[in-house]
């Protein structure tokens, strides 16, 4: 089974994760808004080192402690070609969808879902996927305009829902939910 923890990050507020493997010593974290000296407290409590930091997009908000976690943390980043622009240094690894990218016993897939920016990622592995700011608890992220609407609510029904209704999704702002929930109740779904 695979561990999640949260922390309240940034100057705007997102959900930075640590992910790992019940079991493993190694984890990812996923969108470095900020800093928290917490997130070192949580990984030697736990005895796991985070081996990568993933972006699901390149706004601001989900990249602010990217510079501070890379230098603490000593991991490399990976990211989406075409956010490249977006970010506030280059990225170890360039992604593209269905890349994996191995951690302990888990290998974590990306995977394309571009509407809130053209290189938004999702990450998933078992039962878990980091969403970013493509899909919340019942809404789905903004966008520039009715042509990235309609490419990101496609992105959510061909990436997103094959995943499973018990999947559990983790998205960068508000609660956690799941693929089923938000098949059947998500407004901006339908």
């Amino acid at each position: 089974m695979i561990d999640v923890r949260s922390f309240i990050l940034g100057y705007y507020p997102i959900r930075g994760f640590v992910a790992w493997q019940a079991g493993d010593r190694e984890a990812i974290f996923v969108d470095p808004g900020g800093w928290d000296d917490a997130i070192p407290a949580l990984l030697a409590s736990l005895g796991i080192t985070v081996r990568a930091i993933l972006l699901t997009h390149g706004h601001p908000d989900h990249t602010g402690g990217m510079e501070d976690m890379v230098q603490r943390l000593h991991a490399p980043v990976y990211a989406h070609t075409a956010d490249i622009a977006k970010l506030p240094r280059h990225p170890d690894t360039l992604l593209a969808d269905g890349d994996c990218i191995p951690c302990g016993s888990v290998a974590w897939r990306a995977l394309s879902v571009p509407g809130h920016t053209a290189g938004c990622l999702a990450f998933a592995a078992e039962d878990v996927v980091f969403t970013g700011d493509t899909l919340f608890a019942g809404s789905i992220g903004g966008t520039a305009g009715l042509t990235e609407y309609e490419q990101e609510r496609a992105s959510i029904r061909e990436q997103l829902f094959p995943l499973g209704d018990a999947t559990r999704v983790y998205p960068a702002h508000g609660p956690a939910t799941t693929i089923g929930i938000e098949r059947r109740h998500n407004p901006f779904l339908r």
